[in-house]
């Protein structure tokens, strides 16, 4: 499945419709929203991060790598309202006293002045760049540290931004990345979907509530494999994040996760869990530990991933 051919009309139309959603996600907020039990299965991810690097997510690897500079040039890509930055980053930094000169880039201008505030009442050096990520320009042998956080897989252009970044970064640099590569659209692999589908029709009725897609919250009976990208950027382009990145850096860490729980646990269906009740938490454990067998046996590809590159 390649990604669609986009004529200027449907890329505005998409683009008008990604900064609204989010502009409303970030508004008053430096996160995008999430059931409780997400930050359960981020733990297990960190677990994961740390088996292989030594570290337990993108904040820690970031300072860990630039540990000894007393000032380092960071760039956010498609950083939202930068709370990845503001909040991870720039404390992990501040701890090992090294001052931070911060760049990020967004198509969504408020959501960035936002951001600025926040930065600027937190004593950051901050810049704002208001653009279209697809088109990026950086000088090169600019920055010791690029980050996306959950961003390439609104991306179109991911050769070209691959590239970019490789020329961006300064020789010790290293460009981070948590994000997720799945089927175009947010779709499922036909294997993962079988998967999926088997776990989700043995359910209990109060495991099937959607709680987005719907007016309000809706029971249905069948999980549906949706493409999520016919009126946005949502997975666009997300089967090609990682050969991009192969393509134009140098891989030193590759931790694949989640080969299909988050479809249980992500803001669809995760509100339905109490890891307080018995049941929700046997359940929650069950699908853990099958996932992570299907990810440690390579069964199932990953539908998430922690990545870290230097400059090829």
């Amino acid at each position: 499945m390649g990604v669609p051919l986009l004529d200027n009309q449907d890329y505005n139309r998409r683009m008008k419709n990604e900064i609204l959603q989010w502009e409303k996600e970030f508004k008053g907020r430096m996160y995008g929203q999430a059931p409780p039990i997400w930050s359960k299965v981020e733990e297990r991810f960190a677990d994961a991060i740390k088996a292989a690097t030594g570290v337990r997510n993108l904040y820690e690897y970031v300072a860990r790598h630039v540990k000894g500079k007393k000032y380092v040039d960071v760039l956010g890509l498609g950083s939202g309202a930068c709370g990845n930055e503001l909040d991870g980053i720039a404390p992990c930094l501040k701890q090992q006293s090294c001052q931070m000169d911060l760049a990020c880039i967004d198509i969504n201008e408020n959501i960035l002045e936002q951001a600025a505030v926040e930065a600027s009442k937190r004593g950051i050096n901050f810049r704002k760049i208001v653009q279209d990520i697809n088109q990026i320009e950086l000088e090169p042998n600019s920055y010791d540290v690029v980050v996306a956080y959950s961003a390439l897989h609104h991306f179109v252009e991911l050769d070209h931004i691959a590239s970019v970044i490789n020329s961006a970064l300064r020789e010790d640099g290293i460009f981070v990345t948590v994000d997720v590569p799945t089927r175009n659209g947010y779709l499922m692999w036909d294997e993962t979907y079988e998967v999926v589908s088997a776990i989700f029709k043995v359910l209990p009725p109060k495991f099937k509530i959607a709680h987005s897609g719907y007016p309000e919250p809706t029971y249905v009976d069948q999980y549906e494999n949706k493409d999520y990208s016919k009126d946005s950027f949502e997975c666009i382009n997300s089967e090609d994040i990682i050969p991009a990145l192969r393509a134009h850096l140098r891989e030193i860490h590759f931790v694949p996760a989640l080969a299909f729980a988050r479809r249980f646990f992500d803001g669809i269906f995760g509100y339905n869990y109490n890891l307080e009740e018995a049941l929700d938490h046997a359940i929650f454990e069950y699908i853990m530990s099958l996932d992570n067998y299907y990810i440690q046996e390579k069964i199932l590809k990953p539908e998430c991933f922690f990545g870290v590159y230097a400059k090829k």
